[in-house]
């Protein structure tokens, strides 16, 4: 006790914790064997740097003397392990301490240092009780997942295998069963079963990711959403292209916006009938703010593919609530916008089959 408040006022970062190590140690048996083994235990749990152990080997000279050859047993031990004597000297055979040589070890500590101990002993015991109570808690309890709760990578899936506009083409290796049976009651006898062609998705999407700025944070699902429609949707076509705030002259084909291509040389390999664009922005609604030439810049871009595309619709990462009074409000009243959940996909996917009147391209206010 006495080294351990020495070094608290020499500046060594102890506190119970330590302490109570110590002990355990002592009781477990080491350290108790002789001055140097002592030495070597308190070093090796409290020392943490060459300036500490400077610290350390002064106080611990200061304090254990270097004639003490034996260290005194721990409170546990029997009291009667060695024989009783009189003389204030150390016997040969069993050697202890003598009362003069065991005073500077059980000094009593400064009062101030008594009460920050006893604090931290409560302290601990309350940890202790806390930690022994929900100890049975196993780690099993908590799900650790990447997944987007609002819309997951399989519902992401799910819902791109609904944008489907199925055309046979091909070799005829597939049996029409109700044209070979049709066939078999005009001629009477099976002489070849009717094959048709397969079915092939010839869906045409066109993926279009706003990055960086306040799309910082969307990053990540709007990787899971462009990587669910290339290998999860099983689209005829897929083209995942990227762009900053509102789509100008190029459009890049990487989220660094390296390689670029021109929108006009792009929309000229489009076919209306088979293309559909989903944009995935938050419109400026992320940061609550209204930009006028955003929104004419987007109503330009709009109004630029409207020939070549079909069906265009909107997601916004944020909710629903937040567009009102930004940008994204305005964009809204120009293009069929919905809110990144598993229902605004479903809805978004719905307007890019044709499936209701409102999917209608709208590109002008």
């Amino acid at each position: 006790m006495e080294l351990f408040s020495q070094l608290r006022e020499a500046g060594f970062p102890l506190g119970i914790g330590e302490y109570k190590l110590l002990l355990e140690a002592l009781q477990k048996g080491f350290g108790t064997s002789d001055r140097t083994s002592l030495y070597r235990l308190c070093k090796t749990l409290w020392v943490k740097s060459a300036e500490d152990k400077r610290l350390f080997d002064y106080h611990f000279e200061l304090i254990v003397k270097e004639s003490q050859e034996a260290i005194p047993a721990i409170p546990e031990k029997p009291a009667n392990s060695a024989p009783e004597t009189e003389d204030s000297g150390i016997i040969e055979t069993a050697p202890i301490l003598t009362e003069e040589t065991s005073k500077p070890i059980i000094s009593a500590p400064p009062p101030e240092l008594v009460k920050a101990i006893e604090d931290e002993v409560q302290a601990a015991k309350a940890v202790m009780q806390a930690t022994n109570k929900y100890e049975a808690i196993s780690d099993r309890q908590f799900i650790l997942t990447s997944e987007y709760f609002p819309v997951t990578r399989r519902q992401m899936k799910q819902s791109w295998r609904y944008l489907r506009r199925p055309v046979r083409e091909g070799p005829p290796v597939e049996l029409d069963v109700e044209a070979t049976v049709n066939q078999i009651g005009r001629q009477g006898i099976l002489l070849s079963p009717v094959l048709v062609p397969r079915r092939i998705n010839r869906s045409q999407l066109l993926l279009l990711i706003d990055r960086d700025g306040s799309m910082v944070p969307f990053h990540d699902l709007s990787h899971r959403l462009a990587e669910t429609a290339v290998r999860g949707g099983r689209l005829g076509n897929a083209g995942i292209y990227y762009f900053q705030n509102c789509p100008g002259e190029y459009l890049y084909h990487d989220p660094y916006q390296l390689e670029g291509e021109k929108i006009d040389r792009l929309l000229a390999n489009l076919r209306p009938e088979k293309s559909a664009m989903l944009i995935f922005s938050d419109a400026g609604a992320a940061r609550g703010g209204y930009s006028e030439e955003r929104v004419e810049l987007t109503a330009a871009f709009l109004q630029q593919i409207k020939a070549k595309v079909r069906y265009v619709a909107w997601l916004n990462p944020m909710p629903e609530s937040r567009w009102e009074g930004t940008t994204a409000g305005k964009v809204a009243r120009l293009v069929p916008m919905f809110e990144m959940a598993r229902r605004g996909l479903q809805d978004a996917i719905g307007l890019l089959r044709g499936k209701s009147q409102s999917s209608v391209f709208v590109g002008t206010e």
